[in-house]
């Protein structure tokens, strides 16, 4: 509870100074330049007069609270440039406020405190039954250009985007999740690309040996999805399923066995750098420096060794090696990502300009202009074909950008419950840090077992209450190749 208030209490201090101002006086008046007397003997042909400027729009200011980092430079300035100059035409200013490392929980945090942004990046079905996602359709259905941007997304919306007949967010990108590799590390040390698990220990292990304490051979990261994201979700070209099984409608660890135990063997040798002390943007900048040989990448990390942290290395892109060899018979899996959406009390608060102003921003931020702009410089893959087919990609994009953009064996998740059950216990992302901090013993097969008693109880009670539509999470899954 204090850490809860101490950051509360911090954030409000900041929202003092950028959020309560929504609007700004307009500056005072230019005076017109004194009239000339004219020529007292021929009549000069009469200058026009300067147009007489109007007063600027007060401007109301929309607060988007997002948890985008990779192309957050290229963001900024976008959002920029449109303040500058259609913002401030229409008498808007979009204020974007970016938190990667800890956004759900924060965001979760702020909202329960009743502390609200206008715009928020959230799909999330219990954020939904509590009242905190307004619906953009019901939007559309007063604004008919809004409505026709969700019109052009149609095609694209599934279930990650729009949960128990709430449009929470329009489709934003596609990211397939692939592996980063130092290729200067790997010919430093005549070391071929890891095709597997055991030769990604290999690897790790011969980088980290050779690296004096300033190389390893794998990164990794307090982030709390890291699991989920860049363990689970990536070794699933190997797996049947994920962690959540929506055929089943059941939880299941034990398929991780062997990328745990590597993973515990590279840190308990000190083969990885990160797990103790290094979020996702510190581990970033490190592979970024040269210092780590392998991280797994979701594809808008290009955009962060170009532009966030430029690589000082030489890198290149390759799909998650298999869990063990002859594995790869599944397709891996991109994120469906949603864009801005609304938070329904700031929405409920808001007078008729505030609206406005909220559903300019939305135009904005879902545009095929700012869509293309991002996707040009490696930091999106959009949904719309017609954007990636009417961008410029540049000649200076490195050959990365291809390798992470290949959706050739990719496809599409599944849901999973995951924030809506009610756990009894630590969640799955503490207890696989403590399992490769060597906390809970070497059998992951029992610690998988207790993970899958709890979970699986939680959801029965869960989906006995009947408080939650757990249709989404049931669907029938197939990405065998």
């Amino acid at each position: 509870m204090k850490k809860l208030l101490a950051i509360l209490l911090a954030v409000i201090m900041v929202l003092g100074m950028v959020a309560c101002a929504a609007k700004t006086e307009a500056p005072a008046k230019t005076e017109e330049p004194a009239k000339t007397e004219e020529p007292a003997k021929e009549e000069a042909p009469k200058a026009e007069e300067p147009a007489k400027e109007e007063a600027p729009k007060e401007i109301v200011q929309v607060d988007y609270y997002c948890n985008i980092g990779a192309y957050l430079i290229t963001l900024q300035n976008e959002i920029d440039k449109w303040n500058a100059g259609e913002g401030a035409e229409k008498g808007v200013y979009l204020n974007l406020i970016s938190n990667i490392n800890t956004y759900s929980q924060d965001l979760e945090a702020f909202l329960t405190a009743g502390t609200y942004f206008d715009l928020m990046d959230a799909s999330n079905q219990t954020w939904v039954e509590r009242g905190w996602i307004k619906n953009l359709r019901e939007i559309g259905a007063e604004y008919p250009e809004f409505q026709a941007m969700i019109d052009s997304y149609e095609p694209y919306i599934n279930g990650y985007h729009e949960k128990i007949g709430c449009l929470c967010g329009l489709p934003l990108e596609l990211v397939p999740i692939k592996m980063a590799v130092n290729t200067d590390l790997f010919e430093k040390n005549g070391l071929e690309l890891p095709k597997t698990w055991e030769d990604i220990y290999n690897c790790a292990k011969v980088i980290t040996e050779n690296g004096n304490g300033e190389e390893f051979g794998y990164g990794w990261s307090t982030w709390s999805a890291v699991y989920r994201r860049l363990t689970f979700k990536a070794c699933m070209a190997s797996t049947e399923t994920g962690w959540w099984d929506p055929n089943t409608a059941t939880y299941k660890f034990s398929q991780y066995e062997i990328p745990m135990n590597y993973l515990k063997e590279m840190y308990m040798n000190g083969y990885m750098l990160g797990a103790d002390d290094l979020a996702i943007d510190p581990i970033r900048a490190e592979f970024a420096a040269g210092h780590v040989g392998m991280f797994p990448a979701p594809s808008y990390d290009y955009a962060v060794y170009t532009e966030q942290f430029p690589a000082e290395c030489n890198w290149t892109v390759i799909d998650m090696p298999a869990i063990t060899e002859g594995a790869d018979q599944y397709k891996g899996v991109y994120l469906d990502r949603v864009g801005a959406g609304v938070c329904k009390p700031a929405w409920d608060a808001a007078d008729q300009a505030k609206k406005d102003a909220i559903v300019e921003c939305l135009l904005f931020l879902n545009s095929d202009y700012l869509n293309g702009t991002i996707y040009e410089m490696g930091g999106m893959i959009p949904y719309k074909p017609e954007v990636i087919a009417n961008a410029n990609v540049s000649d200076n994009m490195g050959p990365q950008w291809e390798l992470f953009a290949d959706l050739t064996n990719y496809v599409g998740m599944f849901q999973y419950p995951d924030s809506a059950v009610v756990l009894e216990g630590d969640n799955y992302a503490t207890v696989c840090a403590s399992y490769i901090h060597g906390d809970l013993g070497d059998d992951w097969q029992a610690v998988a077992a207790d993970l899958e008693e709890r979970y699986n109880a939680a959801y029965a009670d869960l989906k006995a209450s009947g408080d939650t539509d757990v249709s989404g999470y049931e669907k029938p899954y197939n990405h065998s190749k």
